[in-house]
Parts: C-alpha cells; sequence; structure tokens
C-alpha cells in the first residue's frame, strides 16, 4: 500500500500482538550476556574481566563457566581470583533477575489522566503516586505495560543485589528501557532513553511515545533527551586509561545527564515519524547517492538520483 505521511496518528510504529514480535526488539547488548548466561547472574562487568583472563590462558576447559566455577577445582586447582576483582567480590556482587510473574507484577505502573488539567499522573501497584526523585527510576516496556523501580548500582547496606533494566525479565528482549522524572505529584516530566544493557535506540523511542499517546498522555507535557537520537557529544572527553608508576586507573566516563539535550515529548514523536518517513520514500539514499556522485551541476545531481529515468527522460527530449 501506498505510505502517505499524515503524522504519529495516522502512520504508526509497528505495534504487533505476541513474543518477539509484540515490538520486543530490543535485546540485551553484547556485553550484558555473560551476565544473563551465568546462572548466578553475577555482575557483568566482573565477569568480563575473568573472560578476558581466560581468553588470555588460551581457553581452559573450552567453556569458561566451567573453568570458572566448577573443573578447575574439581582437578585440584584453585579456582580462579584476580586482584582487580577479588573471588569474593565476584561472588557476592550479583544481579536481581525476576523469574516469578507475580513477582513483577510488583513493578508495574498505571497512568491516570487528571481531567482537571489533563496531566498524567503515574501510580504503582499499590496504588501510590510515583515520586522518582531527580535521578529517576528505570523503566522497560514490554508487552504493553511499564515496569519500573528505583536502579541499584552497588550492593551495600540493605542492598544484597543490584537492579538493572535487565532484572525486570531476566534479560528477555523489551519494547523500550529508559528512565522516567516525575514530579512530587507523580506527573511525568522528563524521559530518557538512557541503559546501558538494551542501549535503545530510534525505534524503541517511538514506540514508547506511542504508546504514552495511545493512553492519552499529552506529549506536549514532558520531555525526552534527543542527545543519541541527533548525535550531541558529551561536553568532556570520553573515558581514558592512565598508566602510572604504581597501577592503571580510569578517569570515570562522564555520565549522559551532564549533556542532555531536551526537546518536547511531541517534537521528538515528529520528529522520528518525519525521520520515518523520509527512510521509507528512499531520502536518504538519494542524499548519499549526491554525495558519492561527486556531481558538478543540477542536471548531474538529477541524474544520480533518477531511480525511475524521469529526469533522464525529460532531459533527452528537451
Amino acid at each position: 500500500p501506498t505510505f502517505i505521511y499524515k503524522g504519529i496518528c495516522s502512520n504508526p510504529p509497528e505495534i504487533t500482538k505476541c513474543g518477539v514480535s509484540r515490538g520486543n526488539y530490543a535485546q540485551l547488548h553484547r556485553k550484558a550476556w555473560l551476565e544473563v548466561s551465568d546462572k548466578y547472574h553475577r555482575y557483568g562487568k566482573n565477569l568480563r574481566m575473568y573472560y578476558k583472563h581466560w581468553e588470555e590462558l588460551n581457553h581452559p576447559f573450552n567453556m569458561f563457566f566451567d573453568w570458572l566455577d566448577v573443573k578447575g577445582e574439581a582437578a585440584g586447582n584453585a579456582l580462579p581470583n584476580l586482584p582487580g576483582c577479588p573471588r569474593s567480590q565476584l561472588d557476592s556482587d550479583t544481579v536481581r533477575y525476576i523469574m516469578i510473574p507475580e513477582e513483577r507484577e510488583k513493578y508495574v505502573l498505571t497512568i491516570n489522566i487528571c481531567d482537571k488539567d489533563n496531566s498524567n499522573i503515574f501510580y504503582d501497584s499499590r496504588k501510590k503516586r510515583v515520586r522518582t526523585g531527580p535521578d529517576g527510576w528505570i523503566f522497560v516496556l514490554r508487552d504493553g505495560e511499564i515496569y519500573a523501580s528505583q536502579k541499584v548500582t552497588c550492593v551495600l547496606g540493605k542492598a544484597k543485589q543490584r537492579f538493572h533494566h535487565s532484572s525486570f525479565f531476566g534479560g528477555k528482549a523489551v519494547a523500550a528501557a529508559g528512565i522516567i522524572i516525575t514530579d512530587d505529584n507523580g506527573k511525568l516530566t522528563r524521559l530518557y532513553p538512557h541503559s546501558g544493557h538494551y542501549r535503545p535506540g530510534e525505534s524503541h523511542m517511538q514506540r514508547m511515545l506511542y504508546f504514552l499517546q495511545q493512553l492519552n498522555v499529552d506529549l506536549n507535557s514532558f520531555e525526552v533527551d534527543m542527545q543519541q537520537i541527533v548525535h550531541v557529544s558529551r561536553e568532556e572527553p570520553p573515558r581514558k586509561k592512565i598508566v602510572t608508576d604504581d597501577k592503571d586507573s580510569t578517569v570515570k566516563r562522564v555520565k549522559k545527564t551532564v549533556s542532555i539535550y531536551l526537546k518536547s515529548a511531541s517534537f521528538v514523536a515528529c520528529y522520528l515519524a518525519h525521520k520515518a518517513h523520509m527512510i521509507g520514500q528512499g531520502t536518504f539514499v538519494q542524499i548519499h547517492n549526491v554525495r558519492h556522485s561527486r556531481a558538478r551541476s543540477v542536471k548531474e545531481v538529477l541524474i544520480a538520483i533518477d531511480d525511475g529515468g524521469f529526469w533522464n527522460r525529460n532531459m533527452t527530449n528537451s
């Protein structure tokens, strides 16, 4: 069928009905697969240190987790223990993975639209307004439900396990992921497409905005960070390794929230819809062809992008 652009309402992103085809296309980044594959779900960053060491040893026992936990010890060898991440830290620093549906339901959010001012109010499973604070809550969208919670990034005090985006569905694919920020009344004020585990792209953000719009959330009532969509560079350089006489030290990378580029959600939705339309119409392919054609005149540009021969025929006739 012919694609006629009439905005996001008339041409919504594809929403299907079951499984991965339900729109749950945001898969975990490859760096997180060790954490998912580990039966204890130990923190991925620590596992990667041991994996790199295993590769340097030329893959003993052929299977990484056999070397890490089982066969070496069975053969009378001590379990691997790295100075940069002691074994005790590796085994105690784990990520919570929710595998029981009833437990997962505790994290479902609902959205009510206030009749008085048409504002959107987020409620948790206990019917209490969600007050995220300035740091926000992590969320995932899957199968038509939003799941959200505070992020736990270190195992200290009462927190026995980390809680990341991958925690909600045990590392399964989702439709969208990021961070929501609400005010003291539970009203959504900001949405960040930030997730180190899922690395959400434009299509995932488009699905999230479409989902909210279908719930009658006013897209002019909150802002979205566009820094990844329009490729805004961070204010400071990325992580650098500094070698000293004693040991290697690392300068931490600047957080995404330092360089946020906020626009209203309605602007972002229209931007993504227009871009999707231009991709569908082949506009970017034409731009690519023009850039590589080395054309020196308008006539040469038209010939370079002439897919159906229209310009060539008309120029010949003239």
